[in-house]
């Protein structure tokens, strides 16, 4: 599958104004890529298109809750009105809580579900018109080690990433059956500190668990 050079693309990050989505982002500007840049918090996303702009790069900043396909979707056409096409997506913004099962509201639950799962769904439903009608593409998919291994106390998060992985497998394989020269791609972190490990906890104390 060939790919246009990173300097050559127009690429969106959700879930970029900290952790590994910050970095991944400060990257790709690195490499001459226009960056379309998505998370929740405003003043982290600010902080990062200054960043951005003084290494000589080119970026813009959507906030946008992932849950919300609508917000998801605004991502997408900003890219489009702002530089013209889509050429790379990738998705990361996520969320926890680190609680035995049986401590785990349902509103809790479903929250970590369509963070993570739902908002990766929306994702490649707002990215991929882009990438068909462009002829190519890549959609990179930010996941867990635990979309293979689930850990204790993490039902929910594990859960999700485990959704993750069953449905990027089932639409890389619709892609190719299609013809459709679109990468799919499924990262799957150890462990990172990022600022991501102080998750919400049911714990008297927060423990030393990166995730």
């Amino acid at each position: 599958m060939n790919l246009k050079p990173i300097s050559q693309q127009v690429v969106a990050v959700v879930g970029a104004s900290s952790g590994i989505g910050r970095d991944t982002a400060l990257q790709f500007a690195e490499k001459g890529a226009k960056v379309i840049v998505a998370a929740r918090s405003k003043a982290g996303l600010a902080t990062l298109v200054e960043e951005i702009g003084q290494q000589g790069g080119d970026a813009i900043a959507i906030p946008a809750d992932v849950s919300d396909f609508n917000q998801v979707n605004a991502i997408a056409d900003r890219a489009i009105e702002q530089f013209g096409r889509l050429d790379t997506w990738v998705h990361l913004a996520a969320t926890s809580i680190f609680a035995p099962f049986d401590q785990v509201t349902p509103e809790e639950f479903k929250r970590v579900i369509e963070v993570n799962l739902l908002g990766q769904v929306y994702g490649a439903m707002a990215a991929l018109p882009h990438l068909k009608r462009e002829g190519g593409g890549a959609l990179i998919h930010i996941s867990s080690m635990e979309a293979r291994r689930s850990l204790p106390y993490q039902s929910a998060y594990s859960s999700s990433k485990h959704g993750i992985t069953g449905f990027l497998d089932a639409l890389r394989l619709e892609l190719k059956h299609e013809g459709y020269p679109i990468s799919v791609t499924n990262i799957m972190p150890g462990v990172i500190n990022t600022p991501f490990s102080m998750v919400r906890t049911k714990f008297e104390q927060i423990l030393d668990l990166k995730l």
